[in-house]
């Protein structure tokens, strides 16, 4: 069940763009780790296999739903793009017909000094440290 749903998601990010929404944050995300600047930048490269070694991770209900009459399920996968362990949430609202990209980013559990190097060349190219 969990990789059929993300089927049913990469097919909608694939065929169905204008239902397909990403967070604000999960698309500065998606350009500040993996240079994806704009929705369509994302959506294709979620349709084109970008997310290697997909993996699982959880289903929980999503805790800011302003709607609690209608609950709805966010779907937690890690992945590898090249060298990068990533993370992605998502889920579907069953009212408004809609995917949501709630989180797009590096993975917590992505390798410290890799990251730590990764935030640092981010700090670098935005002039916040004179090294």
């Amino acid at each position: 069940m969990p990789y059929s749903i993300f089927k049913e998601f990469v097919d909608s990010c694939k065929n169905d763009k204008i239902n397909v929404f990403p967070f604000k944050k999960a698309l500065k995300n998606a350009k500040a780790d993996f240079n994806l600047k704009t929705k369509s930048e994302l959506l294709d490269f979620i349709s084109n296999n970008g997310l290697e070694n997909l993996n699982h991770v959880n289903d929980t209900p999503w805790r800011d739903n302003p709607d609690k009459a209608n609950p709805i399920t966010v779907h937690g996968y890690k992945f590898r793009s090249m060298y990068k362990l990533g993370y992605i949430a998502f889920f579907y609202n069953n009212k408004t017909k809609k995917w949501i990209i709630k989180s797009f980013h590096i993975s917590d559990d992505s390798n410290s000094a890799m990251k730590v190097a990764l935030d640092r060349a981010r700090l670098l190219k935005r002039g916040g440290e004179n090294e």
